[in-house]
């Protein structure tokens, strides 16, 4: 996302994630990835909750990615923070996702991970929002 941060921008939209832990977490979390948007915290998991996102078990945190996607399973565990892992807050099995919305808050795009290495692609991020 970030190296292709310039596409979203000329499309006006403002990129966001949003991590578990606390707001200075994810702030140390941007700054370790050199991240140039918005990093939120979500102690509580309600983003999760509320787009009804996932999570994994034991096999599919260690074993599956490893199996499925090599890379990006290598590349997760170089990014991984384990700092942050231990944190009471953490919760290594929930799973991420994507969404699109329009300047209304509507939701144009929704993807649910269904594995630790399943991000959608760029380019169907940016070929949702140029269908707004």
């Amino acid at each position: 996302m970030q190296s292709r941060l310039s596409e979203f921008r000329e499309r006006g939209a403002n990129v966001a994630a949003i991590g578990q832990g606390t707001g200075a977490e994810a702030a140390r979390i941007a700054r370790m990835l050199k991240l140039s948007y918005a990093c939120y915290g979500d102690p509580g998991h309600g983003a999760y909750r509320a787009f009804d996102l996932g999570r994994t078990g034991l096999f599919g945190l260690t074993l599956e990615p490893f199996l499925s996607d090599p890379g990006g399973a290598f590349r997760n565990l170089r990014q991984a923070d384990m700092r942050a892992s231990a944190s009471p807050r953490s919760d290594v099995f929930r799973l991420g996702g994507a969404l699109v919305a329009n300047r209304a808050g509507e939701i144009r795009f929704l993807h649910r991970s269904q594995s630790t290495t399943d991000v959608p692609k760029t380019d169907a991020l940016l070929a949702a929002l140029d269908a707004l």
